[in-house]
């Protein structure tokens, strides 16, 4: 497990952020065949009451708003696209817009004609740009005005045309009001989750450079130092051999001195808390709906490396909990074991509804397991009888840091 994995947190926040907006997509695009649908209901209402002599007209007029229908839901599932939108075709904009007119011009009824119209352009003006939009507007004012002329032929009175006039007005309105607010929500939490991703990618950038700084402050003026009592001892082996060996003397000492500097920086840096890594796996899996209950948490008392290889353990187990079980409960538990030789930590995840996955186990509880191994200690993971599982793992008291050499590494070097 390297230090620059991202966090157990940040990582499930940003699958269930994902989820999340997958989700609102959907529903967008079910709420909108919604607004659709009468235009599909005009053309079956057509097939179902009209004449039979229309019959294979109104077959056609279905096939049509059924097409038109799907191209709109197609944009508009491009419209909310997780990250940038997909570009609106001009062909599948005023493709459907030409198909929506056709099933208006040839409704039962021009009264219901011009709402099919004024449905549509609310629910389309604002999918394409907004010069778009603004021929869409013309065009549907101008095949309004011919509905207008056939509903009047039909002896509609006047004041029933003006009300008609109205209430379309108004219903495109409505329907334009709610595919804008639609839209403008999408493109709000779209927009905030991508500004979360690029400061995410910043501070990791931000990081890196830091990380960089600290090792040129740290090896630059050793190096240099190196450089120069080399050539200095090189220069004087011929005249004065003890000073030579003096100076090379000095560059072991300065070498062993920002090995270990650079050892330490570096554990620095891997290392994790384990307090921290307890509340971070809380806060992870609260935020998935699972109770957890932690006790035992050593305070200021457990060595350094124990503390550290613990919390590796429970970012493992936390780790495990979530991507390979249904889980709703899971403790977490610390004792101290004591034995005849040697004590050690026992830390505990258990969890239940596990998975078949969890319960074959996978290649991080193997390489902790190895990890565990290295260091002396042991680890077990297995499914209990109530159907869930439990991973266990006994820490020695006194472990070395996951980075840290052993004694005969250090001396040798």
């Amino acid at each position: 497990m390297a230090r620059d994995r991202r966090d157990l947190t940040g990582v499930v926040t940003e699958r269930r952020k994902d989820r999340k907006l997958r989700f609102v997509r959907v529903v967008i695009v079910v709420s909108s065949s919604v607004l659709v649908l009468p235009l599909v209901m005009s053309a079956v209402t057509d097939l179902l009451l009209g004449p039979d002599e229309r019959r294979g007209l109104a077959l056609v007029y279905l096939a049509a708003a059924l097409m038109a229908s799907f191209l709109l839901l197609w944009m508009l599932f491009g419209r909310v696209r997780l990250g940038q939108p997909r570009p609106v075709s001009p062909w599948a904009y005023w493709g459907a817009s030409a198909l929506a007119a056709a099933v208006a011009l040839g409704a039962l009824t021009p009264i219901f004609g011009m709402l099919l119209l004024g449905g549509w352009v609310g629910v389309t003006v604002f999918l394409g740009p907004r010069s778009w939009g603004w021929w869409l507007l013309a065009g549907s004012l101008a095949l309004s005005a011919v509905l207008t002329v056939q509903a009047l032929e039909l002896d509609v009175p006047v004041v029933g045309v003006v009300v008609l006039w109205i209430v379309l007005v108004l219903w495109s309105l409505f329907m334009a009001g709610a595919v804008l607010i639609y839209v403008r929500l999408w493109d709000v939490t779209n927009e905030a989750l991508l500004e979360q991703r690029a400061r995410a990618r910043l501070a990791v950038s931000e990081e890196r450079l830091r990380f960089s700084r600290d090792m040129h402050d740290l090896l630059g003026h050793s190096l240099s130092a190196l450089v120069v009592k080399s050539e200095l001892a090189e220069r004087v082996l011929e005249r004065d051999p003890a000073r030579a060996a003096q100076e090379m003397t000095e560059v072991q000492g300065l070498s062993r001195r920002s090995l270990s500097q650079v050892r330490s920086a570096v554990r620095g840096y891997r290392e994790i808390d384990l307090e921290e890594e307890v509340e971070a796996v809380r806060t992870a899996l609260a935020a998935n709906g699972i109770r957890t209950e932690v006790s035992g948490v050593a305070g200021n008392g457990l060595p350094t490396g124990t503390a550290a290889t613990a919390a590796w353990v429970v970012r493992e187990g936390g780790t495990n909990v979530l991507r390979h079980s249904h889980a709703t409960e899971c403790r977490i538990t610390f004792t101290r074991a004591e034995g005849d030789t040697a004590d050690a930590l026992v830390v505990e995840v258990a969890n239940d509804r596990a998975s078949g996955h969890a319960r074959n186990g996978g290649s991080g509880l193997t390489g902790l397991a190895e990890r565990l191994a290295g260091a002396g200690g042991r680890l077990t993971a297995e499914p209990t009888p109530e159907g869930g599982f439990l991973l266990r793992a006994a820490v020695p008291w006194a472990v070395e840091g996951p980075d840290r050499p052993s004694g005969h590494e250090e001396a040798r070097l």
